[in-house]
């Protein structure tokens, strides 16, 4: 390992890289060189399903009085590693979890009628909720006449059928819901980690899907907010959003891949050859540094993964800087060098007198 670990510390310097990013060898870190922490919540602890396409498969329950528990339990070994590290950046916490998304009201509020369906008694969340109508309309009844349903009981109130739409009243109520979901995930996560490292960047938890309300929870509670964006490049008007939340921004995955060198899948961004592979690393970069709201983009993955899957789940992309056999891709080395070498200057570079006027 040692062997490997120099050479690629010194490719990453090489190439103009300056950090680590997640899922990376822990081996790596203490090393004087920066890195960050992927980190995850595990543990018993009621889940929310929200069944929307494309959008995980669970999310956590953070009203559940075991989640706080869970989150400490979780972190506490990689905190004791990094707290007194100043190479480590931060962490990120979880990753690409099921929050909905802002495709359909359907899935906007997705979580708010999965809790919905969930029973009372075994869910904290669904009582949380209910709390949060009690709280707002006083009686069924008021709840009752805003919803356009006929509920006995704060217990046994379930989401409207699908069919029937959403009215004002329910697409407020569920907002506000969502949002304190999000909000109670992103406070607890954020004062749990504080407790074990308060020196170090709670980096949010990698958005793959994402709703307003979840964003604006994460801008409020996190240091910095992460995406991970798997398209060409960062379009200013589709991100615009980003100034209202006041929160620098940090894409925490992309790649681009082609199938010109022996491999079977291209990844999640396809090219044609690896030299267009190169040409749209380049164009993502800058559209990162060109957006003032981001600051950082982390490449995914290091390597090719094996032609024949990885273990999980078979994922077998071409998406390295260098291939199975640890051979650099050259194009995409010269891409790095190049927009590497520029980055600190096009990031500081004044506006141009155009774009002053």
């Amino acid at each position: 390992f040692e062997a490997w670990a120099t050479v690629a510390l010194q490719r990453l310097r090489a190439w103009g890289f300056n950090t680590i990013a997640s899922w990376s060898d822990a081996r790596l870190f203490r090393r004087d060189f920066p890195y960050v922490i992927a980190g995850g919540v595990s543990g018993a602890h009621n889940r929310i399903t929200t069944n929307v396409p494309t959008s995980g498969a669970t999310i956590h329950d953070p009203f559940d009085p075991r989640f706080a528990v869970n989150v400490r339990n979780s972190l506490r070994a990689q905190a004791q590693e990094a707290a007194g590290d100043p190479f480590c950046i931060g962490y990120f916490i979880d990753n690409e979890l099921s929050w909905g998304n802002r495709d359909t009201e359907r899935n906007r509020y997705a979580i708010a009628t999965a809790v919905l369906a969930q029973a009372y008694a075994q869910s904290p969340a669904k009582r949380a909720f209910v709390e949060l109508l009690q709280a707002k309309y006083g009686s069924l009844a008021e709840l009752n006449t805003a919803w356009r349903t006929s509920f006995t009981a704060w217990e046994t109130i379930q989401a409207p059928p699908a069919a029937a739409g959403l009215n004002d009243a329910l697409r407020t109520d569920y907002s506000a819901f969502v949002k304190e979901h999000a909000r109670q995930y992103f406070r607890i996560v954020r004062d749990e980690l504080k407790a074990l490292d308060p020196n170090h960047l709670f980096l949010g938890s990698r958005f793959a899907w994402y709703t307003p309300e979840a964003a604006a929870a994460c801008a409020e509670f996190c240091d910095i907010i992460s995406f991970n964006v798997y398209q060409r490049g960062i379009n200013p008007t589709a991100w615009a959003f980003l100034e209202t939340l006041d929160r620098p921004t940090i894409i925490g995955e992309f790649h681009f891949g082609a199938l010109d060198r022996g491999m079977f899948h291209t990844g999640l961004q396809a090219a044609a050859s690896q030299d267009e592979r190169a040409r749209f690393y380049r164009d993502y970069v800058n559209s990162v540094l060109d957006h003032p709201n981001f600051v950082g983009c982390h490449w995914f993955l290091s390597a090719d993964q094996p032609l024949t899957g990885r273990t999980r789940d078979g994922e077998n992309y071409n998406i390295g800087f260098v291939t199975i056999t640890d051979t650099p891709y050259p194009e995409m080395v010269e891409a790095a060098r190049a927009v590497h070498g520029e980055l600190y200057r096009r990031r500081a570079q004044p506006p141009s007198v155009d774009e002053e006027q």
